[in-house]
C-alpha cells in the first residue's frame, strides 16, 4: 500500500508540473506564427461548416485578421453528413474570422465535384458557399451541360 501511495503521488506532482508549465505559454505572439494552424467554424445546430488550416498563421490583433500560408479552406455541408463541398488551396492569404470571409491577391484554386477553378485575386465567403475570382480565371466543367450552346 505504501508503495502504491509512493507512486500516486509521484504521479500527481509529475502532473502538476507539467500543467504548470502549459499554463504560461499558451499565449498567442503577433511576431511569431502559430504552426499547423486550424480553425474550425460551426452551424448553430453544431455541424462542421468550414475548416481553414495552414503550415503557419499570423494573427494581426488590430485588424482583428489572421494571414495565413498554405491555405486549405475546406467548405461542408453544413449538415450531420459533414459532407465536404468544396476546397479552397492558396498560397497565402488573410482570414477575417468575425465576417466569416478569406481574400488573398495570390493564386487560388477551387475544387468540387462539378468544376476546377483557377485564377488570383479573390475572396471566399464560406457560409454563403460563394468564391469570387477576379483574374486570370480558368474554370473546367465536370459536370454535362446540356443544350448550353442553344
Amino acid at each position: 500500500m505504501l508503495l502504491s501511495l509512493k507512486r500516486f503521488l509521484v504521479g500527481a506532482i509529475a502532473l502538476g508540473v507539467s500543467l504548470g508549465a502549459r499554463a504560461d505559454t499558451s499565449q498567442i505572439s503577433p511576431e511569431k506564427p502559430v504552426v499547423n494552424f486550424r480553425l474550425p467554424n460551426f452551424t448553430p445546430e453544431g455541424n462542421r461548416s468550414w475548416l481553414v488550416r495552414g503550415s503557419e498563421a499570423y494573427y494581426l490583433a488590430k485588424e482583428n485578421q489572421i494571414d495565413v500560408r498554405e491555405l486549405t479552406l475546406s467548405i461542408f455541408s453544413g449538415k450531420s453528413d459533414d459532407k465536404l463541398m468544396t476546397m479552397v488551396l492558396s498560397p497565402i492569404a488573410r482570414v477575417q474570422p468575425n465576417e466569416s470571409i478569406v481574400t488573398g491577391t495570390s493564386t487560388i484554386r477551387v475544387i468540387n465535384d462539378d468544376y476546377e477553378a483557377t485564377g488570383t485575386g479573390w475572396s471566399c465567403a464560406p457560409k454563403e458557399k460563394k468564391v469570387i475570382i477576379l483574374k486570370k480565371v480558368r474554370v473546367s466543367f465536370r459536370a454535362e451541360i446540356k443544350e448550353f450552346l442553344k
